[in-house]
């Protein structure tokens, strides 16, 4: 057994027993170009920390200073991370996809005094207070590109902050638990982004926990960090491959992670609900490219695979001839179509929003098992979440030990535990907790007998109309962008007498042809969704919703007064339709943004 043995409440900690237990594994897989990878150990990535927190140390960074990274998924990024943590210095980890002003923002929060980026342009909007503050500016990038991007600002690059380390003068200090070792910011769908700091006992009880739930993952285990590393969960998915020791492959593209995932084989992978979606109708379209006989083989193998998926679900032993009949048809086909996420995987993981049921049930069919979990920017530890072992499609698993759950009789779910934050960053007034001591998450649901947590909606999304309707848009949406040719969907209705959406649809012709046949697909879609929740107006935006416009949060979640503000022309023009043809007889009314 070369597992720690020790329970660490530092993330330096964490790295020491590492190191000492298995210095010769392999930590981390990074691209070196035309598909190969390079292996680092862990007792090199060590010794690398080692010289650049006395890199750190040289260029003025102490205990308590606040670091900003703002750069792809990288070797690089994971270095900084724990050289600053190994010092005491907090991490703020952006994104780079923000945008500048939002960078300022959340910097202005954090008293971010160095930051490190591969790409200058992100910090064009700091002001002059911020620049005084600065002490280190690490350029990720070509250095004379940085300068001349941001003028009259010193860059030093990686190679030059290694020069600076030295042997003698090197960080006496190193954190403890108790001290802050990260700042976050949640996502800004409703605001500004708000930061959030966690302490180094907090986030190595959160890893803790996600390594137990996937103590399957073992020392020759694999996984593929493709989600930004602003992204807190996906740091701590790595640490947890620390934990465990198990090799990280660090993938800068998220565009390429079809690409890599076949390659690199994971045990585990985790993306958000969109992905999956998209994974599929990938899956479809493949198999609706094949010849005839082909489609036949595959849904003809597909429908076992269903009818075994609801043996399982129900936990009852197979019939001796549906599992020989399973095993050809797994072996000859279904695997075959597994093959795009690799050979080793076990299990996939999503949260952020709802996943469709029938996603579940359509992979499981295919021999893929798809966990839902849930968590907040609120709570360092996830929630809840479904296990390999321990699963209820439909649910979000049952919380996870140190989480306190509860449902009040509004629906509101609320929890409290040693994971929950101290408060936002500058604000004054205290935590909202209830007389128990339980904070309120915002979101709806419910548990059932057997302690499983399922989701219905979230308060602030509720849409209530102008005749008494409370209506949670969360499953209507995720039905609606089921359509093909539709990127994103958005349910309105506040106050109003009826619901109308607004689609984004990239890809979608604007011609008239398609249009019709649009609405055919839309009409015969909307007539699964209960007649006062059916949205009676369509409006196609013919763009996907992004970051730059403001519509999405660089977690890829909607912003949705943002949505209806930019586009509230086209919401007006859209009712307008709809009153104009009280008695729709064509159906549900499409306008379409042709701006």
């Amino acid at each position: 057994m070369n597992d720690p043995q020790t329970a660490a409440d530092t993330v330096w900690q964490l790295l020491e027993q590492r190191v000492a237990a298995s210095p010769d594994a392999m930590a981390f897989q990074r691209e070196i170009g035309d598909g190969r990878w390079e292996p680092v150990t862990w007792q090199t990535f060590h010794d690398r920390v080692i010289r650049l927190r006395r890199g750190f140390y040289a260029a003025g960074l102490r205990k308590g200073d606040r670091l900003a990274l703002i750069a792809p998924v990288s070797i690089e990024w994971e270095l900084l991370h724990h050289a600053a943590l190994s010092m005491g210095v907090v991490v703020v980890g952006l994104d780079a996809h923000d945008l500048p002003q939002r960078i300022a923002d959340m910097a202005r929060q954090a008293s971010v005094v160095a930051f490190a980026t591969t790409d200058a342009r992100v910090l064009a909007q700091l002001d002059e207070a911020q620049w005084r503050q600065v002490r280190m500016l690490l350029a990720l990038q070509d250095s004379a590109v940085a300068a001349e991007l941001l003028p009259g600002k010193r860059f030093i690059t990686w190679s030059e902050l290694d020069a600076l380390a030295d042997p003698v003068a090197s960080p006496a200090e190193t954190p403890g638990p108790d001290d802050v070792a990260t700042i976050i910011f949640t996502s800004g769908t409703t605001g500004a982004p708000k930061g959030i700091a966690y302490t180094h006992a907090q986030v190595c009880m959160a890893v803790a926990a996600i390594a137990d739930a996937f103590s399957f993952v073992g020392h020759d285990g694999r996984l593929l960090c493709w989600l930004p590393l602003s992204n807190l969960f996906q740091r701590m998915v790595n640490l947890a491959g620390l934990c465990r020791g198990a090799g990280t492959y660090l993938l800068s593209d998220p565009r390429r992670v079809m690409t890599a995932v076949a390659t690199v084989s994971p045990d585990i992978f985790v993306g958000v609900p969109r992905f999956y979606e998209k994974l599929y109708d990938g899956i479809r379209g493949s198999i609706a490219a094949r010849p005839a006989l082909q489609q036949r083989a595959i849904e003809l193998a597909w429908r076992i695979g269903r009818r075994v998926s609801r043996y399982r679900l129900d936990k009852r032993p197979l019939p001796a001839w549906l599992a020989v009949a399973h095993h050809a048809a797994d072996r000859v086909v279904l695997s075959k179509l597994r093959g795009v996420m690799g050979s080793r995987l076990r299990c996939m993981v999503t949260g952020s929003a709802p996943t469709p049921r029938y996603l579940l049930k359509e992979f499981h069919a295919l021999g893929w098992l798809l966990l839902e979990a849930y968590g907040m920017s609120e709570n360092v530890m996830p929630i809840a979440m479904n296990r390999l072992d321990d699963f209820r499609f439909g649910t979000v698993g049952r919380p996870l030990p140190g989480n306190q759950v509860a449902v009040a009789e509004s629906g509101d779910i609320k929890v409290k535990g040693p994971g929950l934050f101290r408060g936002y960053l500058g604000d004054a007034d205290p935590m909202r907790l209830d007389a128990d001591g339980f904070y309120a998450t915002w979101d709806l649901g419910t548990i059932d007998g057997d302690g499983y947590l399922s989701l219905t909606g979230r308060t602030g999304d509720l849409i209530k109309t102008s005749v008494g309707r409370r209506i949670a848009p969360a499953p209507i949406e995720a039905h609606l962008r089921r359509l093909a040719g539709v990127d994103d969907v958005l349910l309105i209705g506040n106050g109003e007498k009826y619901l109308v959406a607004l689609f984004s649809c990239e890809n979608m012709a604007p011609d008239e042809y398609s249009l019709e046949v649009f609405k055919n697909l839309l009409n015969h879609h909307l007539s699964d969704i209960n007649q006062q929740e059916r949205p009676r107006g369509i409006g196609l935006i013919m763009r996907k919703f992004s970051v730059e416009s403001e519509e999405m949060t660089p977690n890829l979640k909607l912003r949705r007064n943002a949505v209806v503000t930019r586009h509230q022309n086209l919401i007006r023009r859209l009712y307008q339709a709809v009153d104009a043809n009280p008695s729709q007889t064509q159906g549900c009314i499409v306008v379409v943004d042709r701006v």
